[in-house]
C-alpha cells in the first residue's frame, strides 16, 4: 500500500532562503490543498490540449491559450505547495491566539506573478 505523506515542508523549510524563519507559515494540510489544486490544473491542461486536436487547426488557438493559462497556474500552485515562492513580511496586526501569533508571516509572491502573466491573456 502507498504511504500517505507530504514531505514538502520538511524538504523546503522556511529557513531555506531567508535568514530567519517565519512565525506564521503554511501547514502540511495547506500544502496538501495546494498539491490537489496543482493536480487539477495539470489535468485541465492535458484535457484542453487533448480537446484541441478534435477541432480544425484554425480554432485550436483558443484551447492552446487556455492550456497555457492553466499550466501557468499549475506551476504557481506547485511552487506554493512546495513552500517556495514566498516572502517573509512583518505582520501589521498582532493576534493573541497562540495558533496564529507571530511577528512575521509568509506571503506567496508567486501568486501575484501568476496573476500578472495570466490575467491579460484572458
Amino acid at each position: 500500500m502507498i504511504e500517505k505523506r507530504n514531505d514538502a515542508l520538511r524538504t523546503n523549510p522556511d529557513v531555506f532562503n531567508y535568514p530567519t524563519s517565519t512565525d506564521i507559515g503554511i501547514t502540511t494540510r495547506g500544502s496538501d490543498v495546494y498539491w490537489a489544486i496543482t493536480a487539477a490544473m495539470a489535468f485541465a491542461t492535458i484535457c484542453f490540449l487533448a480537446w484541441s486536436f478534435r477541432l480544425p487547426r484554425s480554432k485550436r488557438i483558443f484551447h492552446y491559450i487556455t492550456a497555457a493559462i492553466t499550466m501557468t497556474a499549475a506551476i504557481a500552485y506547485f511552487t506554493m505547495a512546495s513552500n517556495l515562492g514566498y516572502a517573509s513580511i512583518i505582520q501589521e496586526f498582532q493576534r493573541g491566539n497562540p495558533k496564529v501569533r507571530g511577528v512575521t508571516r509568509e506571503i506567496f509572491y508567486v501568486r501575484y506573478i501568476d496573476w500578472v502573466v495570466t490575467t491579460p491573456v484572458r
